[in-house]
């Protein structure tokens, strides 16, 4: 049974803490700010540039207001007036600024349009055709021509030939009985000292540099954030294939961030103090094991003159003799336990990955169990799929196999089955063994992977197992050995009573 998660505030804050120094959130948190900023900031530039527009916009409708109606007294008796004489004397209201230009709509014959007459100061006829177009397309000369009234607000920019633009600032109607005339009044961007008049915002020349150079920036940030985060996926990726066996490459050799190069020498230093630890484990429980195992071996065969001298009557010497055997097996048991315990320890630090044949490995240790069980024993039955293939280590696999048919066996009463499956699915090896005991308590089932956990009291070891010396650690080491090969083990109650026990590994 799995514990429940902890919802303690001291586990919330610590949650929250993990949260805050997390890389994708901190990315998450710079790419929000970096969206944010120039959205706030450009809204509030906008507004600023869109009011000194205006501004400018405004100043130069009222001169051309003004100039309207000044002109007006003239257009109206423009009929007595040559139309070279309208030019010079709009030259009187011209500015450097401010060009004007006359543009009339005779009242005969009706509906000729409007043509230019005159300007200040002089234009090329391309420039105004160029204009009058613009006019025509936005339909501000159709609108003068039904109503010619009211004084028409424009921004309009006009590329004109030779490369300079030209922005129309307004149109002002004045009829007379020769027709309708229209002032159109405009200034060149260049005399302004200003071309991003009549331009929406962002393609003003000073918006669309420094979005290049915001950009830029952004881009830089992002790209030593990714760089970063990519180099430490780098080092995760090395990690697992060096701890998989399947690299041996050095950290410090594929870095190649400077930065870095400390950390990468102390990642290749502790991978060796690793390998190093392990192989000296081993070492280390091989030696310890040979360095009982003599002794013990010693005193058993010391003992079997000891029997042979005693009378047929002495039963205390016999109960003294089978202590001594009893205490002899339970040592070594313990001694092969140690074993164990210590190869497992340094399976953790140095795990193998070879490819096993772990179909071929299972049926060869059930067929060892089968002529070592003797009646009464539980029956070992196999139901094994052919050449499935796993990543890990022979001697691991072999420990997994021996502790999991011995638990089985140590709680299936004689005559019963032991019954071992292994298949394959997709990716995944899948072994169960099923025994035919009493199972464990639902509460349980949570503790018996725990080192030392034992509770024996359902059924007595059975001969042919290696459970009689059981200390509480073969679970124990079962969840460490499939872990070291990235797999996982679970046990669960059968609906027909006794216990099963899964184990998944990825196949090669």
């Amino acid at each position: 049974m799995e514990p429940a998660p902890d919802r303690t505030p001291g586990a919330r804050h610590g949650g929250l803490a993990r949260l805050r120094r997390s890389l994708v959130v901190r990315l998450g948190v710079l790419i929000i700010v970096f969206a944010a900023v120039p959205a706030v900031l450009y809204e509030q530039f906008r507004v600023a540039d869109a009011e000194r527009q205006a501004l400018i916009l405004t100043a130069i409708r009222e001169k051309g207001t003004v100039i309207s109606r000044a002109l007006e007294p003239l257009l109206r008796r423009a009929d007595s007036v040559p139309y070279f004489r309208l030019g010079e004397e709009l030259t009187q209201f011209q500015t450097g600024s401010v060009n004007l230009k006359l543009l009339l709509r005779p009242a005969n014959p009706p509906n000729s349009g409007f043509f230019y007459v005159a300007s200040a100061p002089a234009v090329t006829t391309d420039a105004l055709e160029i204009e009058r177009r613009h006019l025509l397309d936005a339909g501000i000369l159709g609108r003068l021509e039904g109503s010619c009234d009211g004084n028409l607000p424009l921004a309009m920019r006009v590329e004109l030939p030779g490369g300079q633009t030209e922005i129309l600032t307004s149109i002002s109607p004045v009829r007379t009985s020769g027709g309708c005339w229209a002032l159109v009044i405009s200034s060149l961007l260049d005399e302004l000292g200003d071309r991003s008049l009549g331009l929406p915002y962002w393609r003003s020349p000073e918006v669309q540099a420094a979005a290049a150079i915001y950009l830029a920036l952004a881009a830089i940030v992002l790209l030593v954030f990714f760089d970063l985060w990519q180099s430490l996926v780098r080092f995760g990726r090395m990690a697992r294939d060096i701890r998989r066996q399947q690299s041996r490459a050095r950290f410090a050799e594929r870095n190649d961030i400077p930065e870095l190069q400390a950390v990468a020498s102390e990642f290749d230093r502790m991978v060796d103090t690793l390998r190093e630890s392990a192989a000296s484990l081993r070492r280390a429980a091989e030696d310890t094991a040979h360095a009982y195992k003599t002794p013990i071996g010693v005193v058993r065969q010391a003992i079997e003159p000891l029997r042979k001298r005693l009378a047929p009557d002495d039963e205390r010497g016999a109960q003294s003799i089978d202590a001594i055997e009893n205490a002899l097996e339970r040592l070594d048991a313990l001694v092969t336990t140690s074993r164990r315990l210590d190869r497992a320890a340094a399976d953790l630090l140095d795990p193998p990955h070879d490819r096993i044949d772990f179909s071929s490995l299972l049926r060869a240790r059930i067929e060892n169990y089968q002529r070592a069980l003797a009646q009464p024993s539980p029956s070992l039955v196999a139901d094994i799929d052919d050449g499935v293939t796993v990543l890990g280590g022979a001697e691991l696999l072999e420990t997994v196999i021996e502790n999991l048919i011995d638990n089985a066996l140590s709680f299936t009463p004689g005559g019963r089955q032991v019954r071992i499956r292994l298949r394959r699915f997709r990716d995944m090896a899948v072994l169960t063994v099923d025994d035919d005991g009493p199972g464990v308590a639902p509460e349980k089932l949570g503790l018996i992977f725990e080192r030392y956990y034992s509770d024996r009291r359902a059924a007595p070891p059975q001969r042919g197992s290696s459970a009689a010396g059981n200390f509480g650690v073969g679970l124990w080491i079962v969840r460490r050995n499939v872990e070291a090969m990235g797999g996982q083990v679970r046990a669960s109650n059968r609906q027909g009573g006794g216990l099963r026990m899964e184990v998944d590994l990825r196949t090669a």
